[in-house]
């Protein structure tokens, strides 16, 4: 008993987008784009790297030759706040009390920090770092928006 074999329908079905029938004999109608690419893409890289690079082009800068020096009794300048080494702080001339209450209700009074709303801590470096803490609470507590610290120019 010999088995016969069926065709198998695979061998007449077309390629997918080979557009021939199943009696042709092969030959690809298409264009081979992979060359094309290839050498397309070698010619991109040859030019990118023959290429001079773009020029740098830097922006002019109008850099102010002084800088503007504020002194302390300018109508402009930031209220500062002066903490010693010893640990006494001192608003302008004026002596900040070391009681914490004393010290809202003097800052509470200085009309320039009510109306500026802002002042600036300055600290030695061997003050403890509590003590401007608490400075610095007693402004916020005389209901000043702005406290900062100051620092020197670099």
């Amino acid at each position: 008993m010999a088995s016969q074999r069926a065709p198998s329908l695979l061998a007449f079905a077309p390629m997918a987008g080979s557009g021939g029938s199943p009696g042709d004999d092969g030959a690809v109608a298409e264009i081979n784009v992979t060359p094309m690419i290839d050498v397309l893409l070698s010619l991109l890289i040859i030019f990118m790297v023959a290429a001079p690079p773009p020029p740098n082009h830097q922006q002019p800068l109008n850099i102010p030759k002084d800088t503007p020096v504020q002194t302390s009794d300018s109508p402009e300048a930031t209220l500062l706040i002066e903490v010693a080494a010893d640990g006494t702080a001192s608003l302008g001339e004026e002596k900040l009390s070391d009681d914490y209450a004393k010290m809202v209700e003097q800052l509470k009074a200085n009309e320039k920090a009510q109306s500026d709303g802002k002042v600036a801590v300055k600290a030695d470096e061997k003050v403890a770092f509590g003590k401007v803490v608490r400075v610095m609470s007693a402004a916020r507590e005389a209901e000043i928006q702005q406290v900062g610290i100051a620092s020197e120019r670099l």
